[in-house]
């Protein structure tokens, strides 16, 4: 079973996002997971999830119209997997 995420962790997100000027973006925890979506918070639109695999290795997810998640081909510490991500899979930060 995954290590529980830390604040530290979440705060490594949001930095991500800001960073980027992603401003229509946001992130919530829920598990060991980290999800990023956007939309209101009453109906969100899922982007990408980070699954916390062990202490130090993340893998990424995209959310699909039909409403389920599908893998990426990412497994990485959780700063790689986010650079990783906006490199390969921009399409998913986009608004």
């Amino acid at each position: 079973m995954p290590a529980s995420i830390s604040e530290t962790e979440v705060s490594v997100v949001k930095a991500f996002l800001k960073g980027k000027k992603l401003k229509h973006l946001r992130c919530r925890q829920r598990a060991a997971t980290v999800i990023i979506e956007s939309g209101p918070k009453d109906d969100a639109l899922g982007h990408l999830r980070l699954r916390k695999l062990s202490a130090t290795n993340w893998a990424a997810d995209e959310f699909h119209h039909s409403g389920r998640w599908s893998p990426l081909p990412i497994q990485a510490p959780l700063a790689e997997a986010l650079s990783a991500v906006a490199a390969d899979f921009s399409w998913l930060l986009a608004a």
